[in-house]
């Protein structure tokens, strides 16, 4: 363990000093505003991956213009994920491809070209207050507008002026001889257009850096080779149909002389006469052979004394006799003996169950229902003892 003493001891043992001067502000950034990451590789199309400064927060603006730029260098433009599992892009990082030359020189220019875009957009905005202090619109507009919506809208324009300026920047980019509009129009509403005249006053050659663009060609390394699969044979046998038409005769043991062809035969007229004067033919014999096999089976049938109750096997299908459908028909033989259970013969309690009740007798009265749904007692029948008993009782009164 080393010893601290006074002599070895560091005076300012922290890495920073304090500043008790107060808020020092910034300077402004002097630095380059793009600047490439890692070599160029080079597989058929070289990629380059550049990221722009976020010096005044102006990144987003500085990559949008950076895409805008891409079209007028012949190269093309892909943005960068920071985090490709949670889907975030990175602000401030874009993939260039494209040639190898084109990619270079744009990678080389990119610092230059922003560069010079903010400063003729500074250059603007200082035209755009003197449209606002003496024009009639603008004018007008300061009078329903206070000083804070005046700061917030050259913000919002220095921003839309960059990105259309962007689009008409480049060594490819054909010339479009716009003119700036005079002050008896809306500057406000007009962004584009102003950027469109303003895109011829902006030098690409003065801000290309050769020194730059030679290095990063001579950096650029070449990925590996990709291994190309073997293409697939095709399924035909010939290269092309010149070679299909064009091919020999050739020889098989079932069919014999098989000859390629492709498209009408010239030959085919002949062949299609021919066949169908065979086909024809071949009609006719077929007929007279019904019509024998017919008179043969008339013939034979009528020389039954009954008939067949067998099909004859050795006759032909016309001197068969039909079949008798009634005969083979399924018949359903309903049984007198019901099935409800599982029983196949009837017992004596199934007929003692079965059997039908009795009438009631005449004598004995049936319950009657009233209206009133009350059942009244039944009067029991009236015998002799009863009427001889009803008599004397009547005499005695």
């Amino acid at each position: 363990m080393t010893q601290t003493t006074e002599t070895n001891r560091d005076p300012y043992p922290y890495a920073y000093a304090y500043r008790v001067d107060g808020r020092v502000p910034a300077g402004p950034y002097a630095g380059a505003l793009a600047e490439t990451e890692g070599r160029m590789g080079i597989d058929g199309t070289a990629v380059l991956t550049v990221r722009v400064h976020d010096a005044g927060q102006h990144g987003v603006t500085r990559r949008e213009a950076a895409e805008s730029l891409a079209w007028g260098y012949g190269v093309r433009t892909r943005r960068v994920y920071a985090d490709l599992l949670a889907d975030r892009l990175d602000r401030h990082a874009l993939r260039i491809e494209g040639a190898p030359l084109a990619v270079a020189r744009f990678a080389a220019d990119l610092p230059g070209l922003l560069a010079a875009i903010e400063a003729a957009a500074t250059a603007m905005m200082r035209r755009l207050a003197g449209w606002m202090r003496d024009s009639a619109h603008g004018q007008r507009w300061t009078e329903y507008h206070s000083p804070q919506d005046w700061r917030t809208e050259r913000r919002y324009w220095r921003r839309a002026f960059i990105r259309h300026l962007a689009r008409f920047v480049g060594p490819y980019v054909p010339e479009t001889g716009a003119e700036m509009p005079d002050w008896s129009e809306d500057w406000l509403r007009i962004p584009s257009r102003i950027a469109q005249a303003m895109g011829p006053t902006i030098d690409t050659e003065a801000v290309r850096d050769h020194m730059t663009e030679a290095l990063l060609f001579a950096q650029a390394v070449t990925a590996e080779p990709r291994i190309i699969e073997p293409t697939p044979q095709p399924r035909t046998r010939y290269a092309s149909v010149y070679d299909a038409i064009h091919a020999p005769q050739e020889y098989s043991q079932e069919l014999g002389n098989v000859v390629t062809t492709y498209g009408p035969d010239p030959d085919a007229g002949t062949e299609l006469e021919t066949a169908a004067a065979v086909g024809a033919e071949d009609d006719e014999r077929q007929a007279e052979a019904d019509d024998q096999v017919t008179a043969a089976a008339v013939e034979a049938r009528a020389e039954l004394t009954e008939p067949a109750t067998a099909p004859q096997v050795s006759g032909p299908p016309t001197g068969r006799p039909a079949p008798d459908r009634a005969a083979a028909a399924v018949r359903i033989v309903r049984r007198r003996s019901p099935y409800g259970s599982i029983r196949t013969h009837s017992s004596p309690q199934a007929r003692a169950r079965g059997r039908r009740r009795p009438p009631q007798r005449a004598d004995r009265a049936a319950p009657s229902t009233s209206p009133t749904g009350t059942t009244r007692k039944a009067t029991p029948p009236v015998t002799a003892d009863r009427r001889t008993h009803a008599a004397t009782s009547g005499g005695n009164r």
